[in-house]
């Protein structure tokens, strides 16, 4: 297993017409797919993505991810093909967004899914369909411990983050290294092998915290701004990517609990992967200054 950062997300971008033509595309096929066909919105996601990466261009994995997460929303979100395909029209405007302010989130899984959930969260309010929905009784803490929501969430989502990584960092460049790739065969070897659908939407989201590059999980390495980490093992890195991952989920099971952004919301389980990574580089920095003061 190489330490060195497997390959990142394509910074090439074929013309937009491809781009745009892949979201509309991947948004329709995952939504007829999961809503009419009644297949699972994770294998349905997962697999739309990974053949449009492998077969077509992997230049346009990522696109198609967009679209795809954008069109796991629930009925309520997109009752017909009309709303289907202006949703899709918000998600191509949201991730063209996404790529002119790239390198300030490169490195950072989750945040293509950050840009479905921005276009569904247009669509929603376009709809007027409220964002917060009712609590649910039991808080995410009790005397007992955490929810069992939260232990689901929590723990498949460390697994996901962790597989991806290892996946990744054990992979060719022409494989399962992209990370697009990476993520989309761990969500469709949970989609098959796993029966509760909230452990496979857990396991899918925690591939999105997989998609991070080390270096920028590890040690912060924003783009041009490059610095020296302490030297890692492949249990560490693996353990970094399992925490980033548990904080996600936790992070996931926290807007389930609330009541926040209920019935399938194209987008959410990407936007609570970004958040948790952003939350684990928070507390690594917080330690490290700690650390620093201390000496």
């Amino acid at each position: 297993m190489s330490l060195r950062d497997p390959p990142g997300d394509s910074k090439e971008h074929p013309e937009l017409l491809a781009r745009a033509m892949v979201i509309m595309f991947s948004t329709l096929a995952t939504r007829h797919l999961h809503l009419v066909n009644g297949i699972s919105p994770v294998l349905a996601s997962s697999a739309i993505t990974l053949l449009t990466s492998t077969c077509i261009d992997r230049r346009l994995g990522q696109a198609a991810l967009c679209g795809s997460l954008a069109g796991m929303s629930g009925m309520h979100l997109v009752p017909n093909l009309s709303m289907t395909a202006l949703l899709g029209v918000a998600t191509t405007a949201s991730y063209e967004l996404l790529i002119s302010i790239n390198n300030l989130f490169s490195g950072i899984g989750g945040r293509i899914g950050a840009s479905a959930f921005l276009a569904t969260s247009v669509m929603a309010k376009y709809q007027g369909i409220r964002f917060v929905g009712r609590k649910m009784r039991r808080g995410l803490w009790s005397s007992a411990g955490l929810s069992s929501i939260a232990s689901t969430m929590v723990i498949y989502h460390a697994i996901g983050a962790a597989l991806t990584i290892f996946l990744r960092q054990s992979s060719d460049v022409d494989g399962a290294a992209d990370p697009v790739r990476g993520s989309s065969v761990v969500g469709l070897i949970g989609s098959v092998c796993l029966q509760n659908p909230m452990a496979i939407l857990a396991l899918y989201g925690g591939t999105f915290v997989g998609m991070s590059l080390p270096s920028r999980l590890t040690n912060g390495n924003a783009p041009g701004k490059r610095r020296q980490g302490k030297p890692q093992s492949a249990l560490s890195l693996v353990a970094s990517f399992s925490a980033a991952g548990a904080m996600a989920g936790l992070v996931h099971a926290f807007t389930i609990h609330s009541g926040y952004f209920k019935g399938g919301w194209g987008g959410k389980v990407g936007l609570c992967a970004f958040a948790g990574t952003w939350a684990f580089r928070g507390a690594a920095s917080t330690a490290e200054f700690m650390s620093q003061r201390q000496k």
